[in-house]
């Protein structure tokens, strides 16, 4: 008998959304899971794969699709994934010091399906600045943290946008004490107060005694692909990491016009209603 090509010997161990060109350097073991990916390790042990948990054709189902075609079968790229690559460029000359090589590319799964990857130089962490409730012990991680929120703050002054800071192990400490952020996926802009109040009713009753939701009236950018408040979870963690792991004043930084969106009324209001949602 033949033996099958290399492919299908190592498909048993993987999951069917990795890309075929791929199947062949990666291993069947789980790094880590989100909404929105997996990251399986590569043999080379130097580099992941980061698989989108949903295929192209399910996001373009879900959003629409970008228009813009890839590979020579001619598919679709959906508006999540175009969003994503648009804003992986964009920031880059703010934030790319604290971002592990990626390199996006399209390709299709173990059963044919279109995704579009990316492979990631891997980080080993050492801390989920997530939990982090202290302030960090070294005075490199302190000042890489300065300056990450920094530029941070610098890009979300320039482009109104902010990476997904909320989920767990999206930034970390790596083995050299570095701040580095691993989630790529999900940038998003952080809608002004005006924006939001000229879209809510004056009224919030009916939304507070759950008579009626929220989420029918909030603008699409407040909330991402997974109906999260990304932007404001992210700033609210920006404030945590300044107080918390740099040891800043916490009624200093209140008072920072950057976190004023944190403190208005009806804000605190909807993400008051969406926390209770995803409690």
């Amino acid at each position: 008998m033949i033996a099958p090509p290399l492919l299908y010997r190592f498909s048993p161990t993987l999951p069917p959304q990795v890309a075929r060109s791929r199947a062949t350097e990666c291993t069947g073991k789980l790094l880590g899971a989100g909404a929105r990916m997996e990251v399986y390790p590569m043999v080379d042990e130097q580099t992941v794969i980061r698989v989108p948990r949903r295929t192209e054709a399910k996001l373009i189902a879900e959003h629409g699709s970008s228009g813009r075609k890839v590979l020579a079968a001619g598919h679709e790229l959906s508006n999540v994934t175009e969003q994503e690559l648009h804003d992986i460029e964009a920031i880059e000359s703010f934030i790319g010091a604290f971002i592990p090589d990626t390199t996006p590319f399209p390709d299709l799964d173990l059963e044919g399906n279109f995704r579009y990857y990316s492979l990631q130089r891997r980080v080993r962490p050492t801390m989920d600045l997530r939990d982090n409730t202290a302030r960090l012990a070294t005075s490199h991680s302190l000042r890489s943290l300065e300056r990450f929120i920094r530029d941070v703050r610098d890009m979300l002054s320039a482009l109104s946008i902010l990476p997904d800071l909320a989920g767990k192990g999206n930034l970390v400490l790596d083995r050299y004490g570095l701040v580095k952020l691993v989630d790529i996926n999900n940038f998003r802009r952080l809608l002004p107060n005006d924006e939001l109040q000229a879209a809510l009713p004056n009224d919030l009753e009916d939304y507070v005694l759950g008579l009626k939701d929220i989420r029918k009236v909030l603008p699409e950018d407040f909330v991402d692909d997974m109906g999260l408040p990304i932007g404001d979870l992210t700033l609210a963690r920006l404030m945590q990491l300044e107080v918390r792991a740099l040891g800043r004043s916490l009624a200093d930084v209140r008072t920072d016009p950057i976190y004023a969106p944190l403190y208005h009324e009806k804000r605190r209001i909807v993400l008051g209603l969406l926390r209770s949602e995803m409690a």
